[in-house]
């Protein structure tokens, strides 16, 4: 018996796709960003930048495991909380610059 090698390619590309089913993937969450009042300082979830505000909110899609929100000054960030990301999770920020600074409170 003579097996072509078209075949041959076609069961190995699909044992390979089988075992990729096999292994464990990554988690990701999400991460909803809103800030009442708008602050004109850029800000950071980790090191990624949310570029995209709408009306003062942000949804972005993370990594699962700790996070850092984070502002920008003069180009040094300042850490603003900590908070989990969890797997096919959204975790809620509200940054509030109404008063002294910038406070933020985590809804999970």
């Amino acid at each position: 018996m003579m097996y072509t090698l078209p075949r041959v390619g076609l069961a190995l590309g699909l044992a390979a796709l089988g075992l990729a089913g096999c292994l464990p993937e990554d988690g990701v969450g999400y991460v909803e960003v809103k800030v009442f009042p708008r602050l004109a300082l850029p800000l950071y979830v980790n090191a990624d930048k949310i570029e995209s505000m709408k009306d003062g909110v942000a949804v972005l899609r993370q990594a699962i495991g700790k996070a850092k929100l984070q502002f920008e000054r003069n180009g040094q960030l300042f850490p603003l909380c900590e908070f989990d990301v969890r797997k096919n999770r959204v975790t809620t920020v509200t940054v509030s610059t109404l008063e002294r600074g910038p406070r933020c409170e985590v809804q999970r």
